[in-house]
């Protein structure tokens, strides 16, 4: 029976450093949870590709989990991404992850190497042993380099504890294919700029970089498409599309901190080798994502 507690709009949630990159701060992270959890999304997505996790310590990804647990309490769900380069670090994650009181985890598919399917497979299914609370895969294959096809999909979606996936892809033609074939499994889109396009192709719900910026517009674009206000919803994904247009010339991670920073929503800066936006990239976002944005908000 599909979870409605783990369906909705999901900020992919930035982890927040001391300015100098150095180390994390958790009163920032705190800072930004309770922001996010303000707007009324209905959970994070911790510890993810937009949270920087190839550039944070196992140690330093329990602490941001911590962090964002401690402050949202129960306000929203919390799913942990848990996905290393080895099984052994994941395990770990795993189960910090369900006794800090996560709601589910979710993982990456293993990464760099060329593994094979049965690999893959086991990965998930140590997973799912592991933790014990539900399990969502995490299928990017623009950043794994690895493309699944519908029969392995199937295959993993029905390893006992899997409980859905995120999918980010544009191949929307597979994502209304599984949902059909696994109605128990809950389904997330993965593209900010296609959150509608997943919604009518079955997805529950999306988790998102640019989220942390405009929590607001995807909440509408969600709860436009829920009450069949297709038009409504479909302008609000053209304001979201706007704006991320303008981030992603500069890297839409940095440039969505960069942008928070300004509003006083402080994240710090991404980690090196990531660079801040200069001065003339930020006078481009000022005038083509946040005086899009802020027209849209006076709009409201």
């Amino acid at each position: 029976m599909k979870s409605e507690k783990l369906c909705g709009i999901m900020p992919a949630f930035l982890t927040a450093y001391t300015d100098d990159g150095e180390a994390l701060d958790t009163a920032r992270v705190k800072k930004h949870a309770k922001y996010l959890a303000d707007f009324g999304v209905h959970g994070l997505y911790v510890g993810g590709s937009t949270g920087e996790m190839v550039l944070c310590s196992v140690e330093e990804r329990k602490a941001l989990l911590e962090a964002v647990l401690e402050e949202t309490a129960g306000r929203c769900t919390v799913i942990a991404h848990v996905g290393c380069t080895g099984t052994r670090e994941t395990l770990e994650l795993a189960r910090h992850a369900a006794k800090a009181g996560a709601d589910a985890v979710s993982s990456v598919t293993p990464f760099y190497y060329a593994y094979r399917f049965p690999e893959v497979k086991r990965f998930y299914e140590e997973i799912a042993d592991a933790a014990g609370i539900p399990v969502i895969i995490y299928n990017i294959p623009a950043r794994t380099g690895m493309t699944l096809n519908a029969a392995q999909l199937h295959e993993l979606l029905s390893i006992p504890g899997i409980a859905g996936m995120k999918f980010t892809s544009s191949d929307f033609f597979l994502l209304e294919r599984l949902r059909t074939e696994h109605p128990e499994h809950v389904f997330y889109n993965g593209s900010d700029e296609m959150l509608l396009s997943g919604l009518a192709a079955g997805a529950d719900g999306g988790i998102g970089s640019t989220y942390n910026l405009m929590p607001d517009v995807y909440l509408s674009i969600y709860r436009n498409f829920r009450a069949g206000r297709i038009r409504e919803a479909q302008a609000d994904q053209s304001t979201a599309n706007r704006v991320v247009e303008a981030l992603i010339r500069y890297g839409a991670i940095g440039a969505c901190k960069a942008l928070l920073r300004e509003a006083g929503h402080d994240c710090g800066f991404c980690r090196r080798p990531f660079l801040p936006p200069d001065e003339d990239a930020m006078r481009d976002l000022r005038a083509n994502a946040a005086d899009v944005l802020a027209a849209w908000r006076r709009s409201r």
